[in-house]
């Protein structure tokens, strides 16, 4: 996907030893732009299980640094995932959460994913995404 359309913003999936980046942005959200009860060390043991599952990460970069990111876990299969995507407060407004939205559709269709459940910040907006919807999603 490459650059985006806001000036300055990359939206890329990360090579797997851009995990530290995934995490400084993990850690950078404020307590309420996290998930339920993760702390630093949370985030830690989260992103070790990240690399262990073999996620596909994807990192949105706003003057080359990561502002907002997503993880997709495929399940054992492979055919379904669970996906969940989080942007810094101050980069809120800026569109990424739709970019990012866009990059993993991109990638589950890309991986041959089945099923792909999105988890945004917002909690009531999680929802599953069947393969055949996938390309409508993202348009």
């Amino acid at each position: 996907m490459g650059k985006s359309a806001h000036r300055g913003t990359e939206i890329r999936v990360l090579s797997p030893g851009s995990i530290e980046d995934f995490h400084a942005h993990l850690v950078r959200l404020d307590r309420f732009s996290r998930f339920p009860g993760e702390d630093d060390r949370a985030i830690d043991v989260h992103c070790l299980g990240l690399v262990a599952a073999g996620a596909i990460l994807v990192g949105a970069f706003v003057d080359g640094v990561m502002r907002g990111g997503a993880e997709i876990v495929p399940d054992r299969t492979a055919r379904r995932a669970e996906a969940a995507i989080t942007v810094e407060e101050a980069f809120a407004d800026r569109g990424l959460e739709r970019e990012l939205t866009a990059r993993v559709i991109d990638e589950a269709q890309r991986h041959h994913l089945n099923h792909l459940r999105i988890q945004e910040q917002n909690a009531t907006r999680s929802y599953r995404v069947p393969v055949f919807q996938l390309h409508a999603y993202s348009a």
